[in-house]
């Protein structure tokens, strides 16, 4: 029987239902020219109209076949007869001998972020599909991840302040290329794809020959999955919105009993969330590393603990987690031009609307020069809080996030907002 193609309708459904676009939006889409990336760019081709926006295509070339140049050239060629941008990025892999593939995928979304930033395009699609999903989640299960590691790929995933989208997840390949056929629009398939030695082929290829029964069984087993995962993610946003509080310089802070009132595996999502937030960084910490922590919290009162790349204050039955300043913010500087932007630490967005001005970073160095000029006592901040705050040098005047006067910052057109990588709640926490 064949496969129906994508309509208009069900793909535009599956976009309002899933994410938010700003009025006129300009959409970045990441095509490598199979069928799954060549039904997106057609199906959004057409969508984007309705949003009255526009799109802009990227093409990674990753020069691992011989025929990778030809097939960017057709390809610039099909997006670009349809008056739609196209930027190809080459990459020259030379001296890259052990886990190319990873090594590919890593530097095309580095590649593809830092265009879309320059260019102010603040959603990217890629075109994963159902299939990707139940392999992403198969490949978890066997190795033993978490509750929520199993989730598989998440419809939105923030890299750099850009939101990466993948609105084709409920979507089977076959539908994919039956909507390509439809639109009799070429693509092409790698044949890296059928290589054995990467892991997600020989799971795909574990996959097809498993008998239907025993594949419907993987496919419930996905979905029961995601419901499960739903229904903690209300859990622990639940918590987040009643008991915990945040400070707009970066700060958490909640009560242990709170915390302990939850079963382990809720505990241990809380703080992933948490932390990961607070570090401002995609990795998570490990499961084993934070039952380590819950247990110290059941003998100690009172300690301190770092844990990804975070400090953790735990006395008078609270909790204080702070960024820890590691050696690669240690020497922060910038020179930020009148109407730019910066994302400070990975953390702070830093604008400046008025004039130019130069941001270092606070240390032990430099801190003793400043502090007459500065009261730790009247706020509620410490030296290490203080550390991962920036100095702002305007007009031989020296301003502090929090510590100077907010009328001091708005004199001079200083904007400075929390902005992490990985955002506590899909809406906006903060």
């Amino acid at each position: 029987m064949n496969s129906k193609e994508i309509n208009q309708k069900e793909f535009e459904l599956a976009l309002s239902s899933n994410f938010v676009f700003e009025n006129n939006p300009h959409i970045g889409l990441s095509i490598s020219g199979g069928p799954d990336s060549m039904a997106l760019f057609l199906l959004m081709k057409k969508c984007i109209k309705k949003l009255k926006g526009k799109i802009s295509v990227f093409h990674f070339n990753h020069n691992l076949r011989s025929e990778s140049g030809k097939e960017a050239e057709i390809l610039e060629n099909i997006v670009t007869s349809f008056q739609i941008d196209f930027y190809k990025i080459e990459w020259q892999h030379d001296g890259v001998v052990s886990r190319v593939m990873e090594t590919s995928r890593d530097e095309r979304y580095k590649r593809i972020i830092e265009l879309c930033v320059k260019m102010k395009i603040i959603h990217l699609m890629t075109a994963h599909t159902y299939e990707d999903n139940i392999e992403t989640y198969w490949m978890r299960k066997k190795r033993g991840s978490s509750t929520l590691g199993l989730s598989s790929i998440p419809k939105i995933k923030i890299l750099d302040n850009v939101q990466i989208l993948r609105p084709l997840l409920s979507f089977r390949k076959k539908r994919l290329i039956a909507t390509c056929k439809a639109e009799k629009i070429k693509y092409f398939n790698d044949p890296s794809n059928s290589n054995h030695k990467y892991e997600r082929v020989r799971v795909r290829n574990c996959l097809k020959i498993k008998e239907i029964k025993e594949l419907k069984k993987i496919e419930k087993s996905f979905e029961q999955q995601k419901k499960k995962n739903l229904f903690i993610e209300k859990k622990v946003s639940k918590f987040f919105t009643q008991k915990l509080k945040f400070y707009k310089y970066g700060v958490f802070e909640l009560k242990i009993e709170d915390l302990k009132d939850h079963p382990n595996e809720l505990k241990i999502e809380i703080l992933k969330k948490i932390l990961s937030t607070c570090a401002s960084k995609d990795s998570i910490p490990r499961r084993d590393s934070i039952l380590t922590f819950l247990n110290k919290i059941e003998k100690n009162s009172s300690f301190t603990y770092t844990l990804n790349s975070c400090i953790i204050k735990v006395s008078n039955n609270e909790m204080k987690i702070y960024r820890e300043i590691t050696n690669r913010f240690k020497e922060y500087q910038y020179q930020l031009g009148k109407g730019k932007k910066i994302l400070w630490q990975k953390r702070f967005e830093v604008e400046s609307t008025k004039t130019n001005i130069k941001i270092k970073n606070i240390n032990e160095q430099n801190w003793p020069n400043f502090k007459s000029h500065f009261s730790l006592k009247k706020s509620n901040l410490n030296f290490l809080i203080l550390k991962t705050l920036p100095l702002f040098f305007v007009n031989k005047k020296v301003l502090i996030p929090f510590l100077s006067p907010k009328s001091g910052l708005e004199k001079y057109g200083i904007k400075f907002t929390f902005k992490p990588m990985t955002p506590l709640l899909k809406k906006n926490f903060f």
